[in-house]
């Protein structure tokens, strides 16, 4: 985590360091050290393994996080100090289950095993036995996805300078897809996203479009506030795994 967050690249990312004096350093950028090592910028953060586990169990709404109660207790204090975090994501977190309990689900329920430093400290369930969109592993992206959009809505709004409730459109536009066996993709990562976040005047829809797909999120919410359609639109996109 130290390294990433020494990166150049990702510390222009988050707005400590500018393109121009990214462009002043030497290619390759993966050897060079930045001197910033701060994870907070004024564009967002990078949040740490630990506190980014907690939040998607946060996230999820079907009960498919299973976190170990030791790794809970440990860490739920550090994502409680993030300035962003606010205690209607925070009593989203359970005590969590006992570790032997995770090592089962991993080993006989096919549940996709979250690590931390190497060892075992949760697991994602599948959401159904038969439907592959809804496997665990599919779920574990789609719940990577979420959570880092919750994380950016929430970055956005504050930078914004505005309060939650004047977000009318969330348009998301990240490269993954929820949904089943009648409707993959057709599910709604923008309004999903946008409950947890607290955007609660806000509905939305997702924009899919591979890496181009910000683009056209743009496009798309800069119509909506032209037209009149809407003020205030927020467009959003998760990382996947």
């Amino acid at each position: 985590f130290e390294q990433a967050v020494a990166y150049w690249p990702n510390q222009v990312y988050i707005g400590n360091k500018t393109p121009d004096e990214l462009a002043a350093v030497a290619q390759p950028w993966c050897d060079k050290e930045c001197d910033c090592h701060e994870r907070y910028g004024k564009f967002g953060q990078m949040m740490p393994q630990n506190e980014f586990l907690l939040l998607m169990q946060a996230c999820d709404v079907f009960d498919l996080v299973k976190l170990d109660a030791a790794f809970v207790a440990a860490h739920k204090a550090a994502l409680a100090a993030n300035p962003i975090m606010d205690e209607t994501i925070l009593a989203r977190i359970g005590e969590g289950i006992e570790a032997a309990e995770v090592a089962r689900l991993v080993a006989q329920e096919h549940s996709e095993g979250l690590y931390h430093n190497g060892a075992l400290v949760g697991c994602v369930n599948r959401a159904h036995d038969i439907d592959v969109n809804l496997s665990a592993h599919v779920m574990h992206e789609n719940l990577v996805s979420k959570a880092s959009s919750v994380l950016a809505l929430l970055s956005a709004v504050k930078n914004a300078g505005i309060e939650k409730d004047a977000v009318e459109y969330v348009i998301d536009c990240s490269e993954e897809a929820c949904g089943d066996m009648n409707q993959r993709g057709g599910g709604n990562f923008a309004k999903s996203a946008a409950e947890i976040a607290g955007l609660s005047n806000a509905t939305g829809s997702d924009c899919r479009g591979f890496c181009a797909a910000p683009a056209h999120a743009m496009i798309e919410a800069a119509a909506l506030v032209a037209s009149g359609a809407y003020k205030t639109v927020a467009v959003t996109a998760g990382g996947c795994t």
